[in-house]
């Protein structure tokens, strides 16, 4: 077991060793753009100039708020449901033998695939977003949640039998605590497809949102502004995963440190 003391210093150097590496990115970044075509390509610099102009700006503000609102009501959505399915499958045999290769084949498709069909079902609203939002979380909290329920160690289930447990007293004291770590995995993936599903069809449907933002910025030739809503992006994706690890280590702490 690895003392506190000891991984202080070697956090102190992992942090150490990203900054380094940024710094380096950020660097041959610069100097790449303004050797090449410093008129048309953003800079780091020009990133940071644009950054609080474009956050105080009420395109951004609104953008931002039709994406967030979307993504969180899409995450809810897809995430109770797809988390309610794995449990289903990963306990019903006869049920992951009917879902598994629609699953296994949703999964694998590119939701840029399922945007055009869904415009072509809900037309061009605020309904399609939510729909390709939804099914873009449902399927990784799905997929993840069954398999942790059918991994569930069977020492548990041989103590729930002897105990004579009720199926709902097995699902809150068994089932659910063994497959948390399953589902929180599937959260975090579920974050990031929420995002880059909402942007993705933002693009192709031309719906308000963030996506809409970048994609008019860069026509307009203002790739620094466009850039400042893909950082946007990219810290919202970090934050979640970083909050959802929070809540496993809050939920669950031996299972983080076991696996450290």
């Amino acid at each position: 077991m690895v003392s506190a003391p000891t991984r202080r210093p070697r956090n102190l150097a992992g942090w150490v060793g990203k900054l380094i590496v940024a710094a380096l990115v950020v660097a041959v970044w610069e100097a790449s753009v303004r050797l090449w075509l410093p008129d048309y390509l953003p800079t780091p610099s020009g990133v940071v100039r644009a950054a609080w102009p474009t956050l105080i700006s009420a395109d951004f503000g609104k953008a931002f708020g039709d994406t967030i609102s979307g993504v969180a009501a899409g995450l809810l959505i897809g995430c109770l449901a797809g988390t309610a399915l794995g449990l289903a499958t990963g306990r019903l045999p006869w049920l992951r033998y009917l879902t598994s290769p629609y699953l296994s084949g949703l999964y694998a498709m590119p939701m840029l695939a399922i945007v055009p069909m869904a415009t072509i079902w809900l037309g061009y609203s605020s309904q399609t977003r939510l729909a390709v939002i939804a099914l873009s979380a449902f399927l990784p909290c799905a997929v993840s949640t069954g398999d942790g329920a059918r991994n569930v160690p069977s020492q548990l289930r041989e103590t729930a039998k002897v105990l004579r447990l009720s199926r709902v007293r097995f699902v809150l004291d068994v089932l659910l605590p063994s497959t948390l770590p399953f589902v929180v995995a599937g959260v975090q993936v579920a974050v990031g497809r929420a995002l880059v599903g909402a942007v993705a069809v933002e693009f192709l449907a031309s719906l308000p949102g963030l996506g809409t933002f970048i994609l008019t910025n860069a026509r307009s030739f203002e790739q620094n502004t466009a850039f400042v809503a893909v950082f946007v992006l990219a810290v919202l994706g970090i934050a979640a995963r970083a909050g959802t690890e929070t809540a496993l280590h809050r939920l669950m702490p031996w299972h983080l440190h076991v696996n450290r």
